[in-house]
């Protein structure tokens, strides 16, 4: 791949660094690998394990694709992530719709956004929809003569401690970073592709200590939250009840992956072991769906449930209970993730024309006016 324009991804993933490496932006031509990696929310500089996974892993993609890494795209999930819903309302005096004067009002509600969360950055702004003169508009109109305009948006943000911690890692490999991403709206975002039959696309991702929800409505973005719960959680629940070290405990757990609970020597042990699991599966369930407040809008639409992740591996339809107000689902599915699947994501994320989002930009990438420098809306 030597003197060949890449694509870098860089994914913290909850127990697992991914590195995938795109030559001059085609995805039939990329390498991708990934090491065993755990406490990746922490970011801390200090972290000398977590330092050395992080260099082990850059060292040997460097070696297979002959180059140096300069630059790369990062790719992130923790509980702390920042979703909002947000809409901004403005007199626009008869004016007629065009580019300048959307991105006069992103600007002012990036900019209220910002003051409002000063510790964080944000990472995506999602164009939920246009209302002018009181009729929806999914995409954005144009040359329409309008009197009040209202953008209703979504923002994803990360706080700056955390972004400064993965700055400070990849120093370390003498690395710059092009663009931050989202982890669960990249994947989720790519994934509802897979499920183009449902109208309603809700996706649970159980990770190592953390739990996300993505939910999408006719392939529209319409929520994101963050749990810290996860299935180091179960590990600690089984280790508790049945009395086991944290490793024999995960042991077990990872066993009901294989359907091989060998290590439990009578059917007592084995049907607690599947109680213990199913408890705390239920709480994460019940806690993701507690913060959608239109979950009635959702209802007699064609829906489907996706478990992703490396905690949702234990996971069958005999092991998820629903309660009455949220069994709304036609379908539930076992999506099985890999490291090429996350990496591809960014890539295709990064090269597709989602017009829905307003693109922010780095300042060393274009060199243009100051609404440029901040929305790049619509040539992706």
């Amino acid at each position: 791949m030597s003197n060949d324009k890449l694509f870098s991804i860089l994914d913290f993933g909850s127990s697992k660094l991914r590195l995938g490496i795109f030559k001059n932006y085609l995805n039939n031509s990329k390498f991708i690998s990934e090491i065993d990696s755990l406490d990746n929310f922490e970011f801390k500089s200090h972290n000398e394990k977590q330092k050395q996974n992080l260099q082990d892993l850059i060292i040997k993609t460097e070696k297979e694709i002959n180059q140096h890494m300069n630059n790369i795209n990062v790719m992130f999930d923790c509980p702390k992530i920042l979703f909002i819903d947000f809409s901004i309302k403005k007199d626009m005096d008869k004016i007629k719709s065009d580019n300048s004067v959307f991105k006069n009002i992103l600007q002012e509600a990036k900019q209220i956004i910002e003051e409002k969360n000063k510790n964080y950055k944000i990472l995506h702004i999602i164009i939920s929809k246009y209302i002018l003169d009181g009729i929806e508009f999914d995409n954005m109109p144009e040359n329409i003569i309008i009197e009040e305009a209202i953008l209703e948006l979504k923002f994803i943000l990360a706080p700056n401690i955390i972004l400064d911690s993965i700055k400070e890692l990849l120093k370390d490999n003498h690395m710059s970073i092009n663009n931050f991403y989202n982890s669960t709206y990249v994947k989720t975002l790519n994934y509802t592709s897979y499920f183009e039959s449902f109208d309603i696309k809700t996706f649970i991702d159980v990770g190592y200590k953390k739990t996300s929800l993505a939910l999408y409505k006719n392939n529209k973005f319409l929520f994101l939250d963050f749990l810290p719960i996860g299935g180091d959680h179960i590990t600690k629940d089984i280790s508790k009840v049945l009395k086991k070290k944290y490793n024999e405990s995960e042991i077990l757990k990872k066993s009901l992956i294989q359907k091989e609970v060998t290590f439990i020597n009578d059917e007592q042990n084995h049907d607690l072991l599947i109680k213990i699991i199913h408890a705390r599966i239920e709480e994460i369930i019940d806690l993701c769906f507690k913060n959608i407040t239109d979950i009635e809008s959702i209802k007699n639409k064609k829906s489907i449930l996706i478990f992703t992740g490396e905690g949702s591996k234990i996971l069958s339809k005999n092991s998820i209970y629903l309660k009455e107000k949220y069994n709304i689902f036609d379908d539930l599915n076992f999506f099985e993730e890999n490291c090429e699947t996350i990496c591809t994501s960014a890539f295709n994320y990064e090269s597709s024309n989602n017009f829905s989002e307003a693109i922010i930009m780095p300042k060393k990438q274009r060199k243009t006016g100051l609404f440029e420098r901040f929305f790049y809306m619509f040539s992706r």
